[in-house]
């Protein structure tokens, strides 16, 4: 058994105000306390590590070479989060970046916020008191599923694990709701509430917020400094918290309206600072490798990537004896109007992953790898101007008091959900979209909030004042309405994950090992049918954290440590296999510049599959046109196939190809997961299919509409 135990932890001894001690995996952390001699005695069974007294930690010695890593597949918060949490560990950590920047991923986007908690902080908001099962709650009404919660009571700060889970032999998909045929995994939703404030501080906050981090001071030759600028209130010296639509309480911090540029920024400086973790820049991930041929699931065994370096145009394999992690973003790129940035971030590229990996194994996809494709959320108020790329106006704006109006100046949210325009992301979308059908001759749909003190929404939404000013055409919100279009926006579906980040099997039984995803990327549950807002850039910090610890087995003991040794151990075995083969065949294939006129063709291909997915997989959609897709969609993926097996066997695959290759994969499987459900929920709506309440009939889901979520379902359905 010592043979597996491969030297991967870093444990800190710490007194407790108990007396007793706790062994934590990070700074700050609160798991399990027990005595000393125990924290020893397990550090002990680690051979091949060794004490390092002055700082009471097992490290890694110096013997491992470049593959005794992890390879983290993208650069957003999820990824950061991954990578400091193992990095702090004593793991090392390799993240691969399609772009130049590192910064350059989805999180540096985000506009709105992160949850945190509302610990009445300020004044005027002292009558909401919020609670982890508010927080819960308000994520289910959200997510589309209709039943009651089975937990409802209040659990306090801390990890959430062992006998707190609530669907042990379920917990993966979580529990169907048979209205909106909806799955949503309450677990994940208590973990993100119980873990992430406790995240947040560890991650994000300095020592003035009850935070653990210290900007700019250096301890033990690494830079503790993530200390990110958010908004504080103007009477007293703490964080502001900000109100969103369907939230029960201002839980929010933010730094202006570009909460996510300022957390990237400085989260990827912290792991960059680390000395564990190396960014590699200008890396596309084509393909996942893995060490065996065993078509049992519970056998497969990650252990690396095949990358394309989008400068010298060259194929190299990434191995890491601890594993991948998927992390680069969703999918919401693959249609015309988006609010995603141009590039990989948005394109699929985890899913695409995924499924061929699943292909591999199989022989054909069996689509379990991945899961809820069919729910893309599509962010309600996207800025409309004609032959434009769509710029996010963020849910903050409603949350501030912004009102949706017709072309007549009519507010009209509140004809389709009770909460008007703090409702559901999934139904403020579909009223938006159906107000703009209403008038062919001019639009028909507009943000307002002239009703608000001009000088105080400059400074409020920097971002979104320069962006309208600094037009061709200059808009000014402080004066005018601003149309507004329904944009795809997010990825609530992905790789089907446990909530510890290990991606299971196609067959719901066992993990595909050394395989983890996190953030959009991953599919919880969490989310259901419809994201809540501001819930992804904490996602990414909770269950990325979670891989972190898994990888390190540090953390909650989840009685995974012995699965995970030896899912390094057989990786050492297969990278050096690996390794013999690659060396045999590395002088067979010469590098050269990419074919240019399959890179446009590519291009054109990919502009053609966005402009199909917005048509027939859009907003609201039926059946024809979803075979429609599903049809043209797979002679697409086929032809990506085509071009890049024509290509990446003489190394002049171009990063086109690349990108047209995982939006094919991921455009079909969400075009095929919505065709294969008949039942509008979430952001998933059929017209063609009438949205009724049905009797529940099994165990699995006692579900019943409230009776203002049975209003708005129906609202919407005549909308």
């Amino acid at each position: 058994m010592s043979k597996l135990l491969s030297p991967i932890h870093r444990m800190t001894p710490r007194a407790t105000c108990s007396g007793g001690i706790r062994w934590s995996s990070y700074v700050g952390d609160v798991r399990c306390k027990d005595n000393l001699s125990k924290s020893y005695t397990l550090a002990g069974s680690i051979g091949a590590g060794y004490v390092n007294s002055s700082r009471n930690q097992v490290r890694y010695n110096s013997s491992n070479t470049k593959h005794e890593r992890l390879l983290v597949l993208g650069s957003g918060v999820a990824g950061c989060a991954t990578a400091l949490t193992a990095a702090r560990n004593g793991i090392p950590v390799t993240v691969l970046h399609a772009g130049s920047n590192k910064e350059d991923c989805n999180s540096y986007w985000a506009q709105g916020g992160i949850i945190y908690k509302n610990y009445q902080l300020k004044t005027d908001k002292s009558d909401l008191l919020d609670t982890s099962l508010s927080l819960v709650e308000d994520i289910r009404v959200a997510s589309g599923y209709l039943g009651k919660l089975q937990r409802n009571v209040e659990l306090e700060e801390g990890s959430y694990a062992g006998n707190l889970v609530l669907n042990k032999s379920n917990g993966v998909l979580g529990k169907k709701c048979n209205t909106t045929n909806i799955h949503w995994n309450e677990d994940a939703a208590w973990k993100l509430a119980c873990e992430g404030p406790s995240r947040v501080r560890e991650l994000l906050l300095g020592k003035r917020d009850g935070g653990m981090n210290h900007d700019g001071v250096v301890s033990n030759g690494v830079n503790m400094g993530c200390v990110v600028p958010f908004d504080r209130a103007a009477d007293v010296d703490v964080l502001s918290l900000c109100l969103e639509a369907s939230h029960a309480a201002p839980r929010i911090i933010h730094h202006a309206d570009c909460t996510g540029k300022a957390i990237t920024t400085h989260i990827t400086k912290a792991a960059g600072n680390h000395p564990l973790i190396d960014f590699v820049g200008d890396a596309v991930v084509t393909d996942l490798i893995h060490g065996n041929d065993h078509s049992n699931n519970a056998n497969a065994l990650v252990i690396g990537a095949q990358v394309l370096n989008k400068q010298t145009n060259n194929l190299s394999n990434f191995y890491a004896t601890h594993g991948v992690v998927l992390a680069s973003g969703g999918l919401a790129g693959i249609y015309q109007h988006s609010t995603n940035p141009l590039g990989f971030n948005a394109l699929g590229s985890s899913v695409g992953l995924a499924l061929r990996l699943e292909n591999q194994l199989y022989n054909e996809s069996k689509h379990g790898i991945t899961s809820d494709l069919e729910y893309v959320q599509f962010h309600p108020t996207s800025l409309f101007v004609p032959n434009e790329a769509r710029f996010l106006l963020t849910e903050a704006l409603r949350g501030e008091g912004a009102v949706l109006r017709d072309a007549t100046g009519r507010a009209f949210a509140r004809d389709y959900h009770p909460n008007g325009e703090l409702a559901p992301r999934d139904i403020v979308a579909r009223a938006v979209f159906c107000e703009t059908q209403k008038n062919t001759e001019e639009h028909n749909a507009f943000l307002d909030i002239t009703h608000r003190d001009a000088d105080w929404l400059r400074g409020r939404f920097p971002s979104i004042h320069q962006h309208l000013t600094s037009r061709k055409n200059p808009m000014d919100f402080t004066k005018e309405c601003i149309p507004v279009i329904p944009a795809a926006h997010y990825t609530c579906g992905g790789v089907t994950t446990d909530l510890f980040g290990r991606v299971v099997g196609s067959t719901g039984s066992g993990w595909y090992r050394n395989l983890f995803a996190a953030g959009e990327a991953a599919r919880t549950g969490l989310h259901g049918g419809n994201r809540l807002a501001s819930t992804s850039l904490l996602e990414g910090l909770v269950f990325g954290s979670s891989v972190g610890e898994v990888v390190a087995c540090a953390g909650v003991n989840i009685g995974t440590e012995e699965e995970v040794m030896e899912a390094a151990h057989e990786a050492r075995r297969a990278i050096e296999l690996k390794l013999i083969s690659d060396e045999q065949s590395s002088s067979a294939t010469p590098v050269n510049s990419h074919d240019v006129e399959a890179s446009r063709e590519a291009t054109a291909i990919l502009t053609q599959l966005k402009s199909l997915m917005w048509d027939n997989v859009g907003v609201v959609r039926n059946h024809e046109k979803l075979a429609t897709a599903v049809s043209e969609l797979t002679a697409i993926r086929d032809k990506a196939d085509l071009l890049w097996e024509e290509n990446s066997v003489i190394n002049n695959a171009g990063q086109e190809i690349v990108a047209l290759r995982d939006a094919a994969y991921a455009g079909l499987a969400v075009a095929e997961s919505a065709l294969a459900n008949d039942v509008s929920g979430g952001a998933h709506y059929v017209a063609d299919i009438e949205v009724v309440d049905e009797t529940e009939s099994d165990d699995d889901s006692s579900d019943e509409a409230s009776d203002g979520e049975e209003d708005a379902m129906v609202a919407v359905a005549r909308g």
